[in-house]
């Protein structure tokens, strides 16, 4: 299989962060399995879902779900939208800025 293509953002306190271009059927599984038969919350699978999604932020790919945390809320927020319409399949805003 290729390599998956992603796209950048920029947040609005101007860090520059790489998401795949869709979160594939065998990640979305593995995210939803992950509580072996317990169904997650919607602040869980929001967070997996933006953890699995985001490839890099300011060009780092070490310790993601750390950096994620210390962003702004303004910026998580930011990208929570950018990762919901990857899930939807309406990656629009992100695909004027092709990587």
């Amino acid at each position: 299989m290729p390599e998956r293509k992603t796209n950048t953002v920029t947040t609005p306190s101007n860090h520059t962060v790489e998401l795949k271009e869709y979160i594939s059927a065998g990640e979305f599984l593995d995210i939803n399995d992950a509580k072996q038969g317990e169904e997650l919350s919607k602040n869980e699978l929001a967070k997996r879902l933006v953890g699995v999604a985001i490839v890099s932020i300011d060009g780092k790919t070490d310790d993601i779900p750390n950096a994620l945390r210390a962003l702004p809320l303004a910026d998580y927020l930011f990208l929570s939208k950018e990762v919901t319409k990857i899930v939807n399949g309406d990656f629009t805003e992100a695909k004027t800025q092709p990587n």
